[in-house]
This record gives structure tokens, sequence and C-alpha cells, in this order.
């Protein structure tokens, strides 16, 4: 079999020759009805034209083009066309703080900025007036000087360039994307075509079944190399993908999309696992009693199967039953889908368990930004709830005398974007210290035990990860977030962010609320050491937000700010606690924040 083409401009056009008629994306019409196509052949002849007039304009190669638009078709359009005239692609996040925008372009000087609307241009302008060239996808009553409309560049035929243009290499600079920030500012971290085409076969090589006509959802930001990465793996398949610009409308259209698999972050399925929960509630008491009854046979079977044995007797017998109720909850997202993927940070084993109980095999994975391929990945018949999978080839993996992941490999960077001083991750040898606690079990499945940078000590110098106690109280389907702080006091205090719509919600208030979330946190921590539960809570009905500086975009949290924004309620916390025996605890302090 021939080697795949080793740049993703000729991988596109290698798609188009295998399948030129195939469905490439689907979109929704500008009227909101319905799905309009765009085959390979039409993407390609697409990009062609994009890219010669982006030479046209003055695109060279090595030229930084960054692009902030939703997630749509033009995203990846561009993305492509960018590529071909060899220019070195930077995602901006619209949702990204000032501070971080301005970083960002300052850092990688783009001759080139594409956006959406005219006011994206005046805000970007403001940190970066160098740019030459401005592209936007929505027309204004005035065109300012060096602006040009996306809809004339893609309606016009270019003239062939002056001079001949210069197919990208393999080891050309392909993106600059930045780290999530969530412990200080974004650092830039460049990585080649090559490099960008080595995940994306990775992925082929752990989750082969995936073909030509499957249908993939493009949600998630492009500005992100996530979906990015994932784009690359539908086109190197020939899968569909169909771009939906709104978050919200997942869920909505999902049923009509049919995806054959659904990539998500932890943040989705902790809101959809909560949303199925919160629609149960809400039904009368015989239809909420039978679809509790069958997702509990549901999770025995479940479980009996993932310890290689057979489901007892009435499980068998009863489950055919149960199905049929589950599979009316699964229509949530269609009738085709052979397993959900999930990313960028750990999911309790807890709720893996609940979505297999309904029928939906969620599979993690873990990366890191530093790598560009992904470290491990459970697959479809090969897999372990809690960890993240076997590790891919290519990664060289070694532990550190504190459990910290090293990891070498091809696919490792070799030092942050326009950083002369050698990188303090990287050790003289090439391993990457990733920042990870982590271990491989006696399967060689990796397991993840939290970041070094969040891992605190107490006053009495026991050592908290909080990612557990996270998980437990998350358990909780009223919890939005659920953030363990403490370094350097006596034990660890929780804030809570609440989903107020929720039913257990809705109707209480006051010393009945408190009551009813401190019981209902002391036994989803039951099963915690002593040493590891929250002495006291911190509860609010304000989502944690990417605006607010909260949130990375790709939705990690951002703990400095978070205790930056609680300290207040954090010292009342510890005074109030201070004030009974923690040995005789029984009843948490809860400080609710308006």
């Amino acid at each position: 079999m021939d080697a795949p083409p080793p740049t993703v401009p000729a991988r596109l056009r290698h798609r188009a020759l295998l399948s030129p008629t195939a469905a490439a994306f689907m979109h929704r019409e500008t009227d909101g009805e319905g799905w309009r196509a765009v085959s390979w052949r039409e993407a390609v002849d697409t990009v062609d034209t994009l890219a010669a007039n982006f030479t046209g304009l003055g695109v060279r190669p090595g030229d930084r083009i960054a692009i902030m638009l939703p997630t749509c078709p033009q995203w990846e359009y561009c993305h492509q066309a960018a590529l071909a005239a060899g220019g070195v692609v930077v995602g901006l996040d619209s949702h990204d703080s000032e501070q971080n925008l301005r970083h960002v372009l300052l850092l990688t000087e783009p001759r080139a900025l594409i956006v959406q609307t005219l006011a994206d241009v005046e805000r970007l302008s403001a940190f970066w007036p160098q740019a030459e060239l401005f592209i936007i996808v929505e027309r204004a009553d005035v065109r300012p000087r060096a602006v040009h409309w996306l809809a004339d560049l893609l309606g016009t035929t270019p003239q062939p360039p002056a001079r001949s243009s210069r197919l990208p290499q393999p080891d050309d600079l392909a993106t600059i994307i930045f780290t999530s920030g969530s412990t200080g500012q974004p650092k830039g971290i460049a990585y080649t075509h090559q490099q960008l085409l080595l995940a994306t076969d990775a992925l082929i090589e752990r989750f082969p079944s995936v073909r030509e006509g499957d249908r993939m959802v493009c949600w998630l930001p492009i500005s992100n190399l996530f979906q990015r990465i994932l784009n690359l793996f539908a086109m190197s398949c020939g899968a569909t993908s169909y771009f939906v610009t709104r978050p919200e409308e997942v869920l909505r259209l999902t049923p009509d999309i049919r995806p054959t698999l659904f990539v998500g972050v932890p943040r989705f399925f902790d809101k959809l696992h909560g949303g199925i929960v919160a629609e149960l509630e809400r039904q009368p008491v015989l239809p909420r009693a039978m679809a509790h009854a069958a997702w509990a046979i549901g999770c025995r079977r479940a479980a009996a199967l993932r310890d290689g044995l057979a489901p007892p007797p009435w499980v068998r017998l009863l489950h055919p039953l149960a199905d049929k109720v589950l599979r009316r909850i699964r229509a949530l997202l269609g009738p085709d889908l052979q397993f959900m993927v999930s990313g960028s940070a750990p999911l309790p084993a807890s709720l893996l368990a609940r979505f297999h109980g309904l029928g939906w095999l969620v599979l993690e994975a873990y990366g890191i930004s530093e790598n560009v391929m992904p470290v491990a990945i459970n697959q479809l018949h090969d897999y372990r709830f809690g960890s993240v999978g076997r590790p891919l080839p290519g990664n060289e993996l070694r532990f550190a005398a504190d459990r910290e992941l090293l990891l070498r490999g091809p696919g490792v960077f070799r030092g942050y974007y326009r950083d002369s001083a050698p990188s303090d991750n990287l050790d003289a040898e090439g391993f990457l210290h990733t920042g990870d606690y982590a271990r491989l079990d006696e399967d060689g499945y990796l397991w993840l035990e939290g970041r070094k940078s969040e891992v605190f000590k107490t006053s009495t110098g026991r050592r908290i990860a909080p990612v557990p106690i996270e998980a437990a109280l998350k358990t909780l389907a009223y919890v939005d977030h659920a953030v363990v702080v403490g370094r350097d006091q006596p034990f660890p205090v929780a804030v809570l962010t609440l989903d107020a719509r929720h039913p257990r919600l809705a109707a209480m208030a006051g010393a009945a609320l408190q009551h009813s979330i401190a019981s209902d946190a002391l036994a989803a921590c039951a099963a915690l050491p002593d040493h590891q539960r929250p002495g006291a809570l911190i509860v609010s009905p304000h989502p944690l937000t990417v605006a607010n500086g909260e949130l990375t975009p790709n939705l990690k949290l951002r703990r400095r700010q978070i205790e930056t924004r609680f300290s207040d309620s954090i010292d009342e916390a510890y005074r109030r606690a201070a004030q009974q025996p923690r040995a005789a605890l029984t009843m948490l302090p809860v400080i609710e924040v308006p």
C-alpha cells in the first residue's frame, strides 16, 4: 500500500481523488432548515481558488495567518487554503480574554487576519495594527483599506501568480498553537505538516472502523488544535463532518446527523448526563421508575461484560425489555452511534459506567499540548474505565522518581515559539516532563493521578490531588463545576457552582438548600480518605466562564483565577469550619455566594 501524502494540502487532494463525489462537509442552510452537502471535489476547488487569491494578495510561504471564525466550513476552507499557500495558521478564539489575544498576536505577528465581522477587525487591530490583510465573512456597508470580503475571493477566479508557487513540504511549519494558559500566560508551540499528520494517522491506527461515509460532528472550536486534528482524521478516512456553529444546538441536531462517532470534552458529558437525569426527574412517577429500573439493569449488564463475565440470568432475561426503554434515551444522539471519545480532562469512572449502562461507550484519551500525537487512547474493543488507554506507538514513556510521566517521540515539541531559553520541561535526553503523575498497570493501561501543578499539601503535611475529590462532588447532578482548594490550610474546601434550574434545587433556598447540599456532598465523598474530604463548601449559582477568565478556551479550570474570585468566601469557610472540631464533623458549613 502506498504511503499517505505527507502534507495537509496533498492529503486533501488525495481524498478528492479517492472519493470526489462523496460528502466532505455538511452545513446548515442560511434559513436554518436542512443541510447542504459539499463534496470533496468541491472542497478542493474552493480551497484552490482561495489559496491562489491569498497568494495574489501577497501571502508568502511562512507568513502567519490568524483565523478567528466560529465553527463553520469557512474556517476549514481558510485553514486549508492558508496551508496550500505556504502559510502558518494561528487559531484565535473569540471568547478568549483580551490579554491572551494581544499576547498571541504580538508573538506570532500575522500578516493576515481572517474574521467574521468588521467589528472583529477593529478589535484585533487594537492589539496588532501591523496586519496587512483582512478577510471578512460578513459584508458591511463600508470596506476599509486592506479589507476583502471572503465571498468575493471565493467567487473570483484568480490570475496565475507571476512567480511559481512553492508547494508546502513535510517539514514546513503548518500551525502555531498555544497552551491552555491554565497556570499562566499561554505559550506558543509550532508544529509541521508531518507532525499534524502523525497525530492524524495515530487516530486512524486506533480507530480502524471509521471509514468513508461515516458521520462526525464538528462542533468544538476549530481554533483549538483538537478539533482540527479530528477534521484531518475525518478527511483522511473519508468521513463526513457536520458543522454545528452553536454548541447549544448539538443535542437538537444530532438525531438528524446520526453520528457514527462523537467526540466531546468532559463538560459536554457532564451536562449530557445531568440533562438526562433532570428530564427523568420531571416525568410522572411510573415512567420515571421504569426508566431508572431499566438503567439499573443496563448498568448491571455492562459491568458484567466489562469484567468478562456473563450477566446474571435475571439480567439477561430483563435486558431486552429494559433496552426498549433505554433506546428512547439513546435517540438523543441518533441510532448509529458506535462510540464516543472524551479528551482534555478526566471523567469519573462512575459516569463512564453510567453511560455504558445506557448503551453508550465513552472512551477516554490523553494528550498534552507539547506533544502533537495523542499519548494514549482507549479503543472500541480494548478499553478500561478510569484509564486513558494504552500508549500509542511512537510515544516512549518513562516515569520519574516522583511518578511524573516523561515522554519522548516524534510528536514532542522542541521548545516554545520564539523563546530562546531552553525549555525547562525538556531534559537533556529529549524527554518531555509532562507535569502529570501517572502509572502503567500490569496490562499496559495508562492511569493519570493528577497534575503536579494542582496537587497541594495541607498544613498537616497531607498531599491532596483535587481531581478525584472534584469528580466525587460532580456526581451530584446539580453541580456544574467543583473546584477544591486548600494549599497550606488544615483541610480542603470545595467551591461548587450550581445549576439552579435543576429540579432538586429549584424549590429550595436558605437553610434547607444548605442542608441538602451538605448532606449530598458528605455522601458523595464518603469513600474518600478523611483528610481528602472537604471541610466546608462554597456554593454559587453563577457559572465559571471563559469570558471571565475562569476557564480556558478548551474549558479547563484556571484555578488561580477561581481562587481569586472566591477568596473572601474561602476565608469565611475556613473561619466557620474552625468553629467545630473536624473529628466530630457531621454537617459541612456552607457559604452561599449571591
